[in-house]
């Protein structure tokens, strides 16, 4: 009996109809907006980053006297021009659809979350990655030196601050990965 009663329940909840929440095409298009400023700023930021240290790369390559040091400094500055490439060419902010339906605008609004969730999900790949030479030879050019009695726990702390960054650069970008999938998940909550 409890059985049947159970049964009934659910097939009752289950053919209620469903609310569905409709955004509004000014809404979508200012959330679009709003994401596409974003994303302009963020690449901006990450240029003029790459920019100076590609600059500070620049300088210390001239002022170099051994082959080891330059070898490195020229691979850092090669990995902030694959950088500045990788970003530009798949996270650049798309122009959102300014006399495009309802339906349209949120689709494109959707893809290019995905987009951004895409890149921002493969840090270690475009970003990353290109350093790790960089870092091998900075470590191998240390070793290469002269050592005095600290030498170790110089390449202890240079090791470590490598280490350090990478991983603050890939949480930050975890953190933004879940807020994308989260808006995501907001959108496709929206009624088409």
């Amino acid at each position: 009996m409890t059985e049947i009663l159970d049964n009934s329940v659910q097939e009752l909840w289950q053919k209620q109809p469903v609310e569905v929440t409709k955004m509004s095409i000014e809404e979508l298009r200012r959330r679009a907006g709003k994401f596409e400023r974003r994303i302009r700023r963020r690449n901006i930021r990450e240029y003029v980053a790459c920019l100076i240290a590609a600059g500070l790369m620049g300088y210390f390559y001239i002022t170099s006297h051994d082959v080891a040091s330059r070898v490195t400094f020229a691979l850092f500055m090669a990995a902030m021009l694959w950088i500045v490439i990788a970003l530009h060419r798949t996270g650049s902010a798309k122009r959102t659809p300014l006399d495009e339906d309802t339906l349209t605008t949120q689709r494109f609004y959707r893809e290019e979350l995905k987009r951004q969730l895409h890149v921002v999900r493969s840090v270690w790949w475009w970003y990353l990655a290109p350093m790790v030479p960089g870092c091998i030879a900075c470590t191998v050019s240390y070793l290469m030196k002269p050592h005095h009695s600290g030498a170790w726990a110089g390449l202890a702390f240079i090791n470590a601050i490598f280490f350090v960054s990478f991983y603050g650069v890939w949480r930050l970008n975890m953190r933004a990965a879940r807020c994308l999938e989260r808006m995501i998940d907001q959108l496709n909550g929206v009624g088409e």
